[in-house]
């Protein structure tokens, strides 16, 4: 009986919502699901829920040691991996499940982690003119080492169609896109304007974007952009920060507030958020996949 009660509170139910207004509920319980858990009890979460939309999946299992100055340290973790469709070009569609130690990551990235979810469950029979490779990265937080080794074993240069990853998107009502103009966004970019422009939302674009698992795709010069759902403002507070200008305890980027801290828990998210970086995403994952 036991097991069995765990088990009830593992798995959210996977019917996705007919009424649009309950999409961003789901999403949040998703997040709720997860948040607070090891490292191991996050992966274990983001598996079971795949069980239950009876959706194959494959791991990546990585371990390395990372050299400083001062010592060594081991790393190892292991990446989620389902493939939809299997065309001739690839999309990737990520997001890091892990945590900071001592943050429940529900913000940081528990939220990204339910849209992949909630995405995989909406669209996993859809008709794809390319293969889709929804990727759940492992220790993005230790040095983006999950999409690092997905880069080097998974990616080929001439598959690569684009990369969209999602990181933060559980607060606010501004979707903050990034970084833009490195050359190495213009195919994602015409696309992403589109969707902003199609859902109505409010968009900010910057060529300044905190750093996340879009880098390893960047340092390997593919296609990529990272999404953000974030309060009203803090997109050109976070294009501040990461930019290196002075700022002042007032104008702190709402998001940061929160991030990397044990306040970093479902309480502080909202369904409307999760909801709009669910839909945005999914108008992007569809025009991307119309293009050749």
């Amino acid at each position: 009986m036991i097991v069995l009660a765990l088990l009830i509170t593992f798995i959210v139910g996977f019917s996705p919502p007919d009424d649009p207004e309950a999409v961003g509920p789901w999403l949040l319980e998703l997040v709720r699901g997860i948040e607070g858990r090891s490292p191991e009890g996050r992966r274990q979460y983001i598996t079971y829920q795949l069980r239950a939309m009876d959706v194959p999946y494959r791991t990546m299992t990585f371990d390395t040691t990372l050299v400083t100055p001062r010592r060594k340290t081991r790393i190892t973790g292991e990446n989620i991996v389902v493939s939809l469709g299997s065309g001739r070009r690839t999309i990737v569609l990520g997001a890091h499940f892990d945590a900071v130690p001592g943050s429940p990551g529900a913000n940081d990235n528990g939220g990204g982690v339910a849209v992949l979810l909630g995405l995989i469950q909406s669209m996993h029979k859809r008709s794809w003119n390319h293969r889709v490779d929804i990727v759940f990265f492992d220790q993005e937080e230790e040095g983006l080492f999950g999409s690092i080794f997905y880069v080097q074993r998974a990616t080929s240069r001439e598959r690569h169609r684009a990369m969209i990853n999602l990181d933060v998107v559980g607060v606010g009502d501004e979707i903050f896109v990034g970084p833009v103009g490195e050359g190495d966004d213009d195919t994602i970019m015409p696309i992403v304007r589109k969707a902003s422009r199609e859902l109505g939302a409010r968009f900010q674009e910057h060529a300044f974007y905190p750093g996340s698992d879009h880098l390893s795709f960047a340092d390997a010069g593919l296609e990529n952009i990272s999404i953000s759902v974030v309060p009203r403002g803090d997109a050109d507070r976070l294009a501040a920060f990461v930019r290196g200008d002075t700022i002042d305890r007032q104008n702190l980027p709402i998001v940061l507030r929160t991030m990397h801290t044990p306040q970093d828990n479902s309480s502080h998210l909202s369904p409307s958020a999760l909801a709009l970086a669910f839909e945005f995403t999914k108008r992007v994952l569809i025009l991307l996949d119309s293009t050749n």
